[in-house]
């Protein structure tokens, strides 16, 4: 029997495993090996009462108090109990605490889950169930081919959040899918992977929802191959994996299984198909706690990398946080597009502004390159109506208009090659009439970053015009003492490309 012997306080749990069965008035207790033991009589009343009560973690000592208080004393009687417990343990119908309900290490870590068209899809619903309960936080995405093989409704109701299966926004404010999740991830798994996906992921295909996620994130993403064994060995497959562990991505080993694909009565044992969805959840599960899932080409000269590092310093002493929006952007706002409306505030940092236009009834997203500015901001105002996304504002993912959008020192620090981008994105994110309040270095002043005039915001904004301008004042990035600087308020015209 399994060894039970301790103090009485170690706490035991029912397990997963479908360990007991009821027939007549017997219980029927099967252990892994196939083995079948019977409970009659006294026996299966008991072992009733001790699986109810440990439908929750408790201890022995609990559960033989419980027990006196139904039954009265036990004297010898809890020797049988003890018996029981081990007996229970033993074919795996209660597992301790530790193993079964420890602390989730996912620790509410963002994963996608990619479930593309293989049989094991009709798996998805249990492997996010299992990551859930490992305490990750899932989004799910279908390819069309899967959505033969699982219910998108069965999902949804699962993760209680929108299942993805387009490229597209549902909405014209909603952030393009394929980005804001691949930004969002913490990890992406493809569980299954079929052939036809593995193909898209090595040629570099953005052309479905999954592999595009999967080609624009830098999170870690771990793929769980499922598949026929003759499609499996295949040249053409062999040359994807290859290509794709060069790429950074870790793959899942397939295990023995039957190929469905054939008549019931001629299936044999063949190797490829994906493991049980509990399990591969163990072993994602563990390979992060193990620090072995890496973010995948992370430069770390990058922009993300950059103010992702700057912002996990004590980020409310920077040189150009502030606790309140700047009396000049909040008299700008008020004179020149005074609320309701949709406000954009381009590189957020801890959300000054975004709190401060919220407060006065504007819709409000707030985006940054840095996922730690957000992280901070998103908390110091849980109790407002803000989007807050991380973005970056050269290659936004953004969909739809703003009438207002915002820009507190975040030009100046854009190198010249990334100007024409961030322009781009200020006119396919406005209509005509929509105002753009920018604040930045002044040009020609010492301490500055990249300066500015108004003739250079014209210059590069075409489309634009200039409302007004006004002297104002900005910290420098390494000493909070005031740098000249302008604040320029535009509108975009009527009938004008970029």
């Amino acid at each position: 029997m399994t060894d039970v012997s301790d103090d009485g306080s170690q706490r035991w749990v029912r397990s997963q495993r479908a360990a007991v069965v009821e027939i007549d008035e017997d219980i029927l207790l099967v252990a892994r090996d196939g083995t079948v033991r019977k409970l009659s009589g006294e026996s299966a009343e008991l072992a009733r009462e001790v699986i109810a009560f440990f439908a929750r973690p408790r201890n022995e000592r609990e559960l033989l108090r419980h027990l006196e208080v139904i039954a009265g004393p036990l004297g010898d009687r809890a020797a049988v109990v003890r018996q029981l417990v081990a007996l229970l343990a033993e074919v795996g119908a209660l597992t301790r605490e530790r193993d079964e309900h420890a602390i989730p290490s996912g620790r509410g870590a963002n994963v996608v889950v990619v479930v593309s068209g293989a049989i094991a899809a009709t798996g998805a619903p249990a492997f996010v169930i299992a990551l859930q309960r490992r305490g990750y936080t899932v989004e799910v995405v279908l390819t069309h081919a899967a959505t033969r093989f699982v219910a998108i409704d069965a999902l949804g109701a699962i993760v209680q959040r929108e299942v993805k299966t387009s490229m597209w926004p549902t909405a014209p404010h909603v952030p393009v899918p394929h980005v804001a999740l691949a930004h969002w991830a913490e990890l992406v798994v493809f569980y299954p992977a079929s052939a036809t996906m593995l193909s898209r992921l090595a040629a570099g295909d953005f052309s479905e929802l999954g592999s595009a996620i999967a080609l624009t994130t830098r999170a870690p993403v771990v793929v769980v191959p499922s598949m026929n064994v003759d499609m499996a060995l295949a040249v053409a497959v062999q040359r994807n994996l290859e290509e794709l562990r060069a790429d950074g991505f870790t793959f899942v080993s397939g295990v023995p299984s039957q190929e469905v694909a054939e008549a019931p009565a001629v299936r044999t044992t063949l190797a490829g198909a994906a493991p049980a969805p509990g399990e591969v959840a163990a072993t994602i599960d563990a390979l992060r706690t193990a620090g072995l899932l890496k973010r995948r080409d992370v430069d770390p000269a990058a922009p993300t990398t950059l103010w992702d590092g700057v912002y996990r310093r004590d980020a409310k002493l920077l040189p150009w946080v502030k606790d309140r929006v700047d009396d000049d952007i909040a008299a700008a706002l008020a004179h020149h597009a005074p609320p309701p409306g949709r406000l954009l505030d381009v590189g957020c940092g801890l959300g000054q502004i975004a709190r401060h236009a919220a407060q006065r009834g504007y819709r409000v997203v707030a985006t940054d390159i840095s996922e730690a500015a957000l992280g901070v901001a998103s908390r110091d105002a849980a109790d407002t109506d803000i989007v807050w996304v991380r973005d970056d504002i050269c290659a936004s993912s953004l969909a739809g208009t703003f009438r207002v959008i915002v820009d507190r020192a975040s030009l100046h620090v854009l190198p010249a090659s990334r100007l024409h981008a961030w322009a781009i994105s200020m006119h396919r994110l406005t209509s005509p009439g929509s105002i753009l309040i920018v604040k930045a270095h002044r040009d020609g002043v010492a301490g500055a970053t990249t300066g500015w005039s108004a003739e250079r915001f014209v210059s590069l904004l075409s489309g634009f015009e200039l409302v007004t301008q006004a002297s104002a004042e900005l910290p420098g990035l390494e000493s909070p003492a005031p740098i000249p600087s302008i604040l320029a308020v535009l509108r975009r015209r009527a009938g004008e490309l970029l």
